[in-house]
């Protein structure tokens, strides 16, 4: 048995001795440098996701809600905020602008009831509601966000500043209990509309919050088929008071500049700000990530010409234990185990140390909102073990290759 086991390891006796340490260190450095680049901007990626899908705003990053300007003259002159199909079609041929959508109104009245139990009293209030199209909100389950005219329910998002105004409010005046979010979302409600000479009662129960659109939201199916039958409406012929824009690029100047011309307009900045700074990190962390690119690329070919170099000088030994009766897997073996162990170490390595810095810019990221500390590393690791194997199989099958090219 001794015996036998020193005849397989002859090959690795034999084919270790052309190996170039300087030029495996030389790899192992600047593939380590590369992977802490690259494995630190996955990292940094995953540190501000929740900037990109904060849960407070319904509009997806890359909007922004823009309206005329309140003045004097509104009170007095009829559809001075509304928006011309000229100012509309003018907004839509800016180069900076993907789409342009609105806000539909409800154009008969609305009144929601509550009955306040073991009061022997109700709550209730004119209202009004609005809708958007629903492919531009963020969070908003399918399931829940959904008109069925047979069950007669209407979903509601409402501000969430109407519930602190609630809560901190009135409440406290009228000596009722404070709601959170999650006991009002359960709670069902009287909805009355009433217009076109059509009274009808229906449920209203509200699914939802927003942090950046000011208005009480329905489902634009709703919308659409409510002014139809209490207003006799058909889509399309509402009045526009506010549009919704998608722009390519939230930081580009020609939108500072085109509605620094347009004086009696508004624009939403928070939409705007957020986008701004979406884009912005998104920019530096492909950066990031190309420059660790740039570093791993050289590795990887000083990698591909040291397996050249190492097969080139092993040719006569890799034929002879050909004739010894040595199969090529064998013969690919001794290679394989130093790509796989350096690999591996290398990016173990690489994962701790991108870590590490981690941990020097991650409480800067406080002044943001992000305090969550561990949600990064799981998708880190297997991030980067995913590219560890990657490049792991290529240099295999690049040595293969070459072996078997050199012992045709």
């Amino acid at each position: 048995m001794s015996k036998r086991f020193k005849y397989h390891r002859l090959p690795g006796k034999l084919l270790r001795k052309n190996i170039s340490i300087p030029q495996l260190l030389g790899y192992a450095f600047a593939t380590l440098a590369g992977m802490i680049i690259l494995f630190s901007a996955f990292c940094f990626r995953e540190d501000v996701k929740p900037l990109f899908l904060s849960d407070s705003n319904l509009l997806k990053p890359g909007f922004m809600v823009v309206n005329k300007k309140i003045s004097v003259l509104s009170a007095f002159a009829e559809g001075v905020s509304i928006f011309k199909s000229s100012e509309i079609d003018e907004i839509k041929r800016q180069d900076f602008v993907r789409s342009v959508s609105y806000f539909t109104p409800c154009q008969y009245q609305v009144k929601a009831m509550i009955s306040l139990s073991g009061r022997g009293s109700e709550l209730a209030t004119e209202m009004f509601f609005e809708s958007v199209p629903d492919k531009l909100l963020n969070r908003i389950s399918n399931k829940e966000w959904k008109w069925d005219e047979k069950s007669g329910l209407i979903p509601i998002i409402i501000p969430r500043d109407y519930l602190n105004l609630y809560n901190f409010g009135f409440s406290g005046s009228q000596g009722l209990p404070q709601i959170s979010e999650s006991i009002i979302q359960q709670i069902e409600f009287q909805v009355l509309l009433y217009g076109n000479g059509i009274y009808e009662e229906f449920k209203g129960r509200i699914v939802g919050f927003s942090n950046d659109l000011n208005t009480i939201l329905v489902p634009e199916t709703f919308m659409v088929w409510s002014n139809n039958k209490f207003a006799g409406a058909d889509e399309g012929s509402e009045k526009i008071s506010r549009l919704i824009i998608e722009v390519k690029n939230p930081a580009d100047p020609k939108i500072a500049g085109f509605f620094a011309e347009k004086s009696n307009y508004e624009v939403n900045d928070n939409q705007g700000e957020q986008g701004k700074l979406s884009y912005f990190l998104t920019i530096l962390i492909i950066a990031v990530i190309i420059v660790g690119a740039l570093v791993l690329l050289p590795a990887m070919g000083l990698m591909l010409l040291s397996i050249n170099l190492m097969v080139y000088k092993d040719r006569q030994t890799l034929n002879d234990l050909l004739l010894l009766g040595f199969d090529r897997r064998t013969l690919v073996r001794p290679y394989s185990v130093l790509v796989v162990f350096l690999n591996i170490t290398v990016g173990i390595s690489g994962i701790v140390s991108a870590w590490i810095i981690r941990g020097f810019y991650f409480p800067k990221l406080a002044v943001l909102g992000i305090t969550e500390t561990s949600g990064a590393l799981l998708p880190t690791i297997v991030f980067s073990s995913c590219f560890v194997l990657i490049l792991t199989v290529l240099d295999v099958f690049w040595i293969y290759r070459k072996i078997h090219l050199c012992c045709r």
